[in-house]
């Protein structure tokens, strides 16, 4: 299943479960799932066939997608370990919104989305309602298979403490996520 697999979302809700923990990491699992769920009705409703017939509306979200989540591994990837920031320095950045909007330019979420297109939709039917379904039952899916992310970084939040070992994790998250975006180039 697309949600449980590494890519952009999954690492980015580790480094939140490690930096804010579980409860306070739960509007970006939220946003994760909802802005997911987004782009997949979006596709499955409107823009599926648009996307899929266009080589360079792919080559440009392919490029702009791929940028972004490689800048986003380069900032995990250099965070400063030294300060140790409180929830409430870091909440407000990485929340339910930031997640949502990550979403849109994530390139997994657009290639599960077409995928799930390809695979589920129906030609006869009502597109709005199959999206509908599909995007739900994702939402669904995507919060219980992302969750163990969030865990997972919750869970190493205390041998975080050591600078040395906050700097290797962060570094293995970036090159982790840039290592995602190999099969996209």
């Amino acid at each position: 299943m697309a949600s449980v697999t590494p890519g952009p979302s999954n690492v980015l809700l580790t480094t939140v479960g490690a930096q804010v923990g579980v409860l306070r990491g739960l509007p970006t699992l939220v946003g994760t799932a909802l802005g997911t769920g987004m782009v997949l009705f979006i596709t499955c409703f409107c823009l599926g066939a648009t996307v899929l017939e266009n080589d360079t509306v792919l080559s440009v979200m392919r490029i702009v997608g791929v940028g972004a989540i490689l800048w986003l591994a380069w900032i995990i990837a250099t965070a400063p370990v030294a300060h140790k920031a409180t929830p409430q320095e870091i909440a407000p950045t990485i929340g339910l919104i930031p997640a949502v909007l990550l979403q849109w330019i994530n390139p997994k979420a657009w290639i599960v989305s077409v995928s799930i297109v390809a695979a589920f939709m129906a030609a006869d039917g009502s597109a709005f309602e199959q999206a509908s379904k599909l995007s739900l039952v994702f939402v669904i899916a995507a919060v219980i298979g992302c969750f163990p992310w969030l865990v997972s970084g919750a869970a190493l939040r205390h041998l975080l403490q050591n600078p040395t070992t906050a700097r290797l994790f962060n570094l293995a998250l970036g090159l982790g996520l840039a290592a995602s975006m190999i099969t996209l180039v």
